[in-house]
């Protein structure tokens, strides 16, 4: 199945763009979401744009008139922000009539300050090419026996490669720990917790558990759609 695999440039984003950390463009303050498990403001790990907002960035099933945030908690209290219904990661959109024209500053704890701000990756350019997923056997991605059973050229068809592991689109590609605890819906986007940039190196995204991804999925069964993200290592 056809992914797009993203490589990304260590710098400030000007404007709204398709990039991990910094600061989210536009995000009304008062949606800044806080870790339910300490009470702290989480940290700006991702932001999407709707397909209108760069006709080179993948056809993500957003609407045009919408941006996908993603926050988790950076504190070094270890908060849950591995699991899906903990409260200490958020991924939501924000329709693009109430954004800001600016970076958002994060709101400041009462005691602690404010969160740990994640460098700034900015998508560069992008690759598109198959996952090694065949279509038909899509739903045995989302289901751990059946993703154990597949044969490993199948199920790890890249072998962990690095630059397979943070896509937009097709299935996931689990980590060895395979299909765990996967929510409702389908995938979005992973992110691995190192990504490549365009001049071949590489940087470290966030604190996914030391060498997590993490997988970002959307249940449109619901309405309004609903977004979760766990992470898997």
């Amino acid at each position: 199945m056809l992914s797009h695999y993203p490589r990304y440039r260590a710098v400030a984003a000007q404007g709204l763009a398709h990039k991990l950390g910094g600061l989210p463009w536009g995000l009304p303050v008062a949606r800044w979401p806080v870790c339910a498990e300490c009470g702290r403001p989480m940290s700006h790990l991702l932001q999407a744009p709707g397909p209108a907002a760069d006709e080179a960035s993948p056809a993500l099933p957003l609407r045009a008139d919408e941006v996908l945030y993603a926050f988790k908690c950076e504190w070094d209290s270890i908060c849950s922000f591995w699991e899906e219904d903990g409260g200490a990661n958020a991924v939501f959109t924000v329709p693009r009539a109430e954004l800001a024209d600016g970076p958002t500053a994060p709101p400041a704890h009462a005691e602690d300050g404010a969160p740990e701000i994640l460098p700034e990756l900015v998508v560069a350019d992008w690759r598109i090419a198959d996952d090694g997923a065949p279509a038909e056997l899509e739903s045995a991605f989302y289901d751990y026996g059946l993703h154990d059973g597949l044969p490993d050229e199948i199920a790890h068809p890249h072998d962990w490669a690095s630059e397979w592991r943070t896509k937009f689109g097709g299935v996931p590609y689990w980590t060895a720990n395979g299909a765990q605890g996967v929510p409702a819906g389908r995938l979005l986007l992973q992110i691995d917790n190192w990504v490549q940039l365009e001049d071949g190196g590489g940087a470290e995204v966030a604190n996914f558990c030391s060498d997590g991804t993490a997988y970002i999925f959307v249940d449109r069964a619901q309405e309004p759609a609903v977004y979760t993200m766990i992470i898997n290592r």
